[in-house]
């Protein structure tokens, strides 16, 4: 196999330099945040290594670590709690999905100094969430009315959210015009033309989608977020609702390919492009879309949109410190919420039905196994962690 850097390299091959330095400085920071930032290095070591034939199909979001759940507002302004990420989604099987969660616990635990025994209580109890939830065979979601622990802090803190404070907090008024701030943190300087060609681009949904008819784009900047898809081409849009007489941020995200693709032997259904894969496949597993869901080709490359959310609207391993039971608990639910997502969207486009993962879940030999393997995964990632960090 090659050298993990030459890997990368080849898989980030392209990107733009500045980009080049954000995500290369941004993937030394920890082994968390190493391993967010190479979900291809994932793909290829877990087919090889589990010598993968799925007998059940799932959709999978492909990308399911501890920092890819969180809270958004659907196009009805509540409050979802749920998988937030479907740049890498696939028809595949349960397994890779409950690897890359499982994997990103231990690499967490590993940060956290957890004792051995305390991790393996962990992973146990992750997969009985998971499997009880297939097993029971009913797609719920998180209600905030009867969330708890962790999670009811969680949800006090997002309603308190106020959103034109958040977006004061990122944009300037210029000539009395507000405009969003190129901090070079979240938001980069576009210019003028590039500005233009991305309304132009926008102009076929303003005239189509009654979601967008009433909206006048103020500002657009390029947008700096995550981990994996930094090195994506990435735009943020401000704009003014006539209708409602409120502001709005507008995520415009380039769709790739999935890292998955070259390695998952499934009949993939057919896409008219990657943004309809990401959409179609967040529609499906989701219990509700982000507000504002749709796509648009710039340039001959297809974007992803969606309305724009807070970095803050996530749980991240900072929230926790060294509190490994707290974690733990909130994983349990992760764990849970991924069952729900392959439920829902059991039995479209070439998934199985629910009656199969419900017998998928209940054989305990692949589940043995993916624990074993997750713990070799992440022992591969930290010493690809420590490989990386010797380049300069």
């Amino acid at each position: 196999m090659a050298s993990v850097i030459k890997r990368i390299n080849e898989y980030n091959s392209g990107m733009p330099a500045p980009l080049h330095e954000l995500k290369w400085r941004a993937m030394k920071e920890s082994p968390f945040r190493f391993y967010r930032g190479t979900c291809h290095l994932f793909a290829e070591d877990f087919v090889k290594l589990y010598k993968y034939k799925p007998k059940v199909k799932s959709w999978i979001c492909g990308d399911l670590h501890f920092e890819n759940f969180g809270s958004y507002r659907g196009e009805n302004r509540v409050v979802y709690f749920d998988l937030n990420d479907f740049d890498e989604a696939i028809l595949a099987g349960p397994e890779p999905e409950v690897t890359r969660f499982l994997t990103s616990v231990i690499i967490a635990a590993g940060q956290m100094k957890v004792a051995a025994i305390g991790l393996h209580k962990t992973l146990h109890d992750i997969m009985e969430a998971y499997t009880n939830t297939l097993i029971d065979g009913k797609a719920l979601m998180l209600d905030p009315q009867v969330a708890h622990g962790e999670f009811k802090k969680y949800f006090e803190q997002v309603n308190t959210f106020d959103r034109q404070a958040f977006i004061a907090k990122h944009t300037y008024k210029q000539k009395g015009a507000l405009l969003l701030k190129p901090d070079e943190i979240h938001f980069m300087q576009l210019d003028d033309s590039r500005k233009a060609k991305i309304y132009e681009s926008l102009k076929p949904i303003l005239d189509n989608d009654p979601r967008f008819e009433h909206l006048i784009f103020q500002d657009a900047a390029f947008r700096i977020a995550g981990t994996g898809s930094l090195g994506l081409e990435r735009y943020c849009v401000l704009c003014y609702s006539k209708k409602k007489s409120k502001h709005y941020l507008i995520d415009i995200k380039q769709a790739r390919q999935s890292c998955f693709s070259k390695f998952i032997k499934i009949k993939q259904p057919r896409f008219k492009n990657e943004a309809e894969r990401t959409n179609k496949v967040g529609y499906m597993m989701q219990f509700n879309s982000p507000a504002f869901m749709s796509a648009v080709n710039i340039d001959n490359s297809w974007f992803t949109i969606k309305e724009l959310q807070r970095v803050t609207d996530k749980m991240t391993l900072a929230d926790f410190g060294t509190d490994f039971s707290s974690l733990s608990a909130v994983a349990c639910q992760m764990a849970v919420l991924m069952a729900y997502s392959q439920l829902r969207s059991s039995g479209h486009m070439g998934s199985s039905t629910a009656d199969d993962l419900k017998a998928f879940g209940k054989k305990k030999q692949w589940q043995r196994d993916i624990i074993e393997l997750s713990g070799e995964l992440a022992r591969k990632n930290n010493k690809y962690y420590k490989e990386y960090l010797k380049v300069e």
